[in-house]
């Protein structure tokens, strides 16, 4: 029956905290800047909007979709793909700065948003196993606190990258190496492979 300060001991823990932590800056990085920047490289108000929009609405189906392939493939493959979708989403939004086109914004929507709130169920469903007890739900608070603090720094580092750079593309790789180093936990903390 764990306690949050014994959870707090284990690298599973850990690992969790960093995989939310390092995935809600990446993903933040990008999320509140979108439509300003999709303005910003031509395209209507209207565009842009319903782009985030329907984005957004396809996250739904990545969350149900990523959390039933996990229970057959398991977590860490499906976690990797989720993670390959993201960072190819910011990397479509790099290529749209060179080339704004209706193409690369459809793809950038797809990936982007298919993989938008992906690895929440299963950090959740991996807390939920590894730390079951009466205090899995404040274990699990805890973990989930960190998602709210990489949220806030996320976009602090997008609108500060752009105010120093007057452009967008440094956020991205800020996204993009954040996104890249809140997987490395499924590959390096046994008790999550």
């Amino acid at each position: 029956d764990w306690t949050v300060r014994e959870a707090m001991r284990t690298r599973p823990f850990w690992g969790l905290v960093w995989i939310f932590f390092f995935t809600s800056i990446g993903m933040f990085t990008i999320m509140v800047q979108t439509v300003a920047y999709l303005v910003e490289q031509g395209f209507s108000p209207i565009v842009a909007a319903t782009a985030f929009g329907f984005g957004s609405m396809l996250s739904v189906v990545g969350v149900i979709g990523t959390g039933t392939i996990a229970d057959r493939i398991g977590p860490r493959r499906i976690v990797s793909l989720t993670f390959a979708g993201s960072i190819t989403g910011v990397l479509m939004l790099l290529l749209i700065s060179w080339y704004p086109v209706q193409g690369l914004l459809a793809a950038f929507v797809f990936s982007f948003g298919l993989c938008q709130g992906a690895r929440g169920p299963i950090v959740s469903s991996i807390s939920t196993r590894l730390f079951a007890g009466s205090h899995v739900a404040a274990i699990y608070g805890v973990i989930y606190a960190t998602n709210a603090l990489g949220a806030g720094l996320g976009a602090f580092m997008a609108g500060l990258l752009h105010d120093v750079y007057a452009s967008y593309r440094p956020s991205f790789v800020f996204s993009v190496c954040a996104l890249f180093i809140a997987g490395l936990p499924f590959w390096r903390v046994p008790e999550l492979r």
